[in-house]
């Protein structure tokens, strides 16, 4: 019995992550097991990985732009371009792990208005269904303009990078963002369907 509870403990731990502060604050389906909760989490790991190599690899560049040009009076060819490329990356993995962690701004008038049941649920479900169809339809955009550069072999102008390098983030980062908005599309449904015993559910 007690080998039971350590394994559902570390079930539990492995599900939220160290960064998330408890399951139902994040896009983490309920139903993934083994392999494939191993393999989502993983992808998280490698987002978060990458968002702090960009980071730090863009306040570097930054660093020696202010340095060379204002201490040495000279200025590096090339550098804020490639200062620019770093940038589209954390910006589009950032939105795709703020999206998993349901850490995005929002601004409704839905929370204030309505009091909480059905109808708030039911408004929460079609915004969750909107932002899917939009993030969908932009991911898709993105898929296509990333097959017209790699068509076009559109190179940067001073860094003389394949622009299809810069471009590649930003289908993957939009699809990421529809992957987990889903998820919380389709948590705001289950919500609906099964009404305040789902919040007593996730509390549990």
């Amino acid at each position: 019995m007690q080998n039971e509870t350590e394994t559902e403990i570390a079930a539990a731990g492995d599900r939220a992550l160290p960064l998330a502060a408890s399951p139902d604050t994040v896009n983490t389906p309920r139903f993934l097991r083994g392999g494939a909760l191993t393999a989502w989490n993983w992808t998280l790991r490698l987002q978060r990985i990458l968002l702090v190599a960009c980071g730090a690899v863009l306040t570097l560049l930054i660093a020696i732009q202010v340095f060379t040009r204002y201490v040495l009076g000279i200025s590096i060819f090339g550098i804020e371009e490639l200062a620019s490329f770093v940038a589209v990356y954390l910006y589009f993995l950032g939105a795709s792990h703020g999206a998993w962690e349901r850490g995005h701004i929002s601004a409704s008038l839905v929370d204030l208005i309505l009091p909480y049941g059905r109808p708030r649920l039911a408004l929460s479900a079609l915004a969750g269904l909107i932002t899917v169809v939009l993030a969908g339809w932009m991911s898709v955009w993105a898929w296509q303009y990333l097959d017209y550069s790699i068509g076009r072999g559109t190179m940067s102008l001073e860094t003389g990078l394949p622009m299809s390098w810069v471009y590649a983030i930003m289908p993957i980062g939009l699809s990421l963002m529809t992957l987990y908005f889903t998820v919380e599309f389709l948590e705001r449904v289950r919500r609906l369907v099964l009404g305040p015993a789902a919040d007593g559910e996730a509390m549990a």
